[in-house]
């Protein structure tokens, strides 16, 4: 079975529905490139599969994080030791490393982007359905978020 990351975005990208609406903003293409640069991003900032982040932002910010937590296998939740949130300037990452602006933790991993994992750990898929079921269902499901 490929893991959630796969068939949230890839999937859906190398089967032809690339220029799908995967929001009311962005294609499913757009989406996988967003999360992906913003995974790696993440990735840089020390989050590791396992790890609780949390995502405090809506709309396609939180589309984008969501798929980027899944991408390298961290779980979306409301709170956790790193948080997406918005910040006095828009959104922004906190983390042991300090407050980053969103854009430019996902800038910075547009260099390497966060390919997703092979596989999942047992219950991955139940704890992210748990967190993220409205951001998931319906990709998975290739319709729109929203």
């Amino acid at each position: 079975m490929a893991s959630l990351g796969f068939d949230l975005l890839d999937r859906h990208v190398i089967g032809g529905g690339a220029d799908d609406a995967a929001t009311a903003r962005l294609t499913y293409a757009r989406l996988l490139e967003r999360a992906s640069f913003l995974a790696s991003g993440l990735r840089m900032l020390g989050v590791q599969p396992g790890d609780r982040v949390g995502v405090q932002v809506e709309g396609d910010d939180r589309v984008v994080t969501v798929c980027a937590c899944i991408r390298i296998g961290a779980v979306p939740v409301s709170e956790g030791d790193v948080v997406v949130a918005i910040g006095d300037d828009g959104p922004e990452v906190r983390s042991s490393e300090g407050v980053h602006p969103l854009d430019l933790v996902r800038q910075a991993g547009g260099g390497d982007p966060a390919a997703a994992l092979a596989s999942d750990p047992d219950d991955y898929r139940a704890a992210v359905l748990a967190h993220a079921a409205d951001v998931v269902e319906p990709l998975l499901a290739r319709r729109p978020v929203g």
